[in-house]
């Protein structure tokens, strides 16, 4: 049996490694080098090398569906589905994947840069909004300004129309990302923790709570755990705000993500 397992080993090996030459041949003479790369190294292993499905992931021929900001909000956050978010792999390389994933499924040409979003919105007020009465920079960063609990907005309108933005804010839990849900953990003394649920296994869970601390708990110590289905985001801003007020905020991360600051780096 061992000598068999082997066997298959190396046969299974050595498909992938043809697949994988495979398409980095293809992608040398397309130019899309740097992108195949980048999906087979985050990608191919579920969704296959040729992007067609497999066990642990579909095929990926419905991306030409999809707008180039949507993929990338799919890659950047992940989905309720099961599939992880690869934000840590850089703006950058997701672009170079989303555009390599285009050629595998026959629509390149949506590859090109979108136009960018009309502002429509008094940036003045959005800026006022942002930092006060909408209380969004209590937990995200704006060029370095605001909390960090939440995600960094500095160029998160690089990626995403005003509508998409808008939806985000209305419908925050929409996908619901699942490292930033809410979850109330009662422990074997009574304490009980409020926090962004940032990671959790068979034995262990990992809380962030709004002053921005971690706390590791053994599952041991734990009674329940309360999942709450949603965010930190507030879920009311149709009655707090005003649409043009909405569209104030929306049209500041618009043009806010267009002009960083001298010297400052891309967010990854």
């Amino acid at each position: 049996m061992g000598v068999r397992r082997a066997e298959l080993l190396l046969i299974s090996g050595t498909i992938f490694l043809s697949a994988y030459a495979l398409v980095s041949a293809r992608a040398q003479e397309s130019g899309a080098a740097p992108g195949a790369q980048r999906f087979m190294e985050y990608c191919a292993g579920c969704h296959g090398a040729d992007g067609r499905g497999g066990d642990k992931a579909p095929s990926l021929a419905s991306a030409a569906k999809h707008s180039d900001s949507e993929l990338f909000r799919i890659v950047h956050d992940g989905t309720t589905g099961g599939m992880p978010p690869f934000a840590q792999i850089g703006q950058t390389n997701i672009s170079a994947v989303l555009q390599y994933v285009r050629r595998l499924s026959g629509s390149a040409t949506r590859t090109e840069a979108p136009a960018e979003p009309a502002v429509t919105g008094d940036i003045d007020a959005g800026r006022a909004l942002y930092f006060g009465k909408a209380q969004c920079s209590n937990c995200h960063l704006m060029h370095g300004k605001g909390g960090f609990i939440a995600n960094n907005l500095t160029h998160y309108a690089r990626t995403r129309g005003a509508e998409a933005i808008l939806q985000a804010i209305m419908n925050p839990d929409s996908p619901l990302v699942a490292s930033s849900q809410v979850v109330i953990v009662t422990t074997n003394v009574g304490k009980k923790i409020t926090g962004v649920l940032r990671n959790e296994d068979a034995f262990t869970l990992a809380l962030q709570t709004e002053d921005g601390r971690f706390h590791l708990l053994e599952r041991s110590d734990v009674t329940d755990v309360h999942y709450t289905g949603h965010s930190l985001m507030p879920r009311d801003y149709e009655k707090r705000l005003t649409s043009r007020e909405l569209n104030d905020i929306v049209s500041f991360l618009i043009v806010e993500s267009r002009s960083p600051r001298p010297g400052e780096p891309v967010a990854q």
